[in-house]
């Protein structure tokens, strides 16, 4: 019963992550109400259970028929497992705030190849309550700025997310995660991924924070 209601509870979290990708900057997060994007309907709360109203309806409106995409039913199932991990001291706190947030980071860069800084502020300083700041994480942050203001090829929210990862991890494990994402990001390059657009880094970052992880 625990693991459900901590699947369900992450899961959920994970839905209203999806929200905040769609909407903000530009939209109210409360107003209007989940609805089909296709035909404009209301959803029922039949239609808001996460994952399981998206496997019943089998990735369709409802009401239309419209196709749902995947990406809804893959991020509440992820964040899902992550809550599982949680209930089974897989993972400790921090680890489940940094994956959840680099999960909503990586969805921001990969949309809309920007990166949401008023989140990043209010992330950051949640982490600050437990991890005091650092060397590290602020030369990691005025290296973010200093790429905000002058173009060196690598985005300011890469340094940004960085510079959050550092409050909690070393100069080592840093440095393998760079590492790791680097080497991630070549080989999606030269297999042709988003050629003809900028590579958004901060997926692979996150990515390799969750490799870390596994060997942590």
């Amino acid at each position: 019963m625990k693991e459900i209601l901590y699947f369900m509870l992450f899961s959920s979290f994970g839905s209203f992550m999806g929200v905040v990708v769609n909407r903000f900057p530009d939209q109210s997060l409360l107003s209007p109400g989940s609805h089909c994007d296709s035909c404009g309907t209301r959803l029922a709360p039949r239609d808001l259970i996460p994952v399981f109203s998206q496997l019943i309806n089998r990735s369709h409106c409802r009401f239309c028929g419209c196709q749902i995409s995947y990406a809804y039913l893959i991020l509440e199932s992820l964040c899902g497992l992550i809550g599982l991990a949680f209930c089974f001291q897989l993972l400790s706190f921090s680890q489940i705030f940094l994956l959840l947030f680099g999960i909503l980071l990586s969805l921001y860069d990969l949309r809309e190849q920007s990166y949401p800084f008023v989140i990043w502020v209010i992330f950051t300083l949640l982490l600050m309550v437990v991890f005091p700041l650092n060397l590290l994480s602020i030369l990691l942050f005025l290296f973010g700025i200093f790429a905000a203001l002058k173009d060196i090829k690598i985005g300011s929210g890469d340094f940004l997310y960085l510079a959050t990862l550092a409050l909690a991890l070393d100069f080592q494990a840093i440095l393998w995660i760079v590492q790791i994402a680097s080497l991630l990001g070549i080989l999606a390059f030269l297999l042709g991924v988003q050629k003809e657009k900028r590579l958004p880094f901060v997926p692979f970052l996150f990515i390799a924070y969750s490799c870390l992880l596994l060997v942590m």
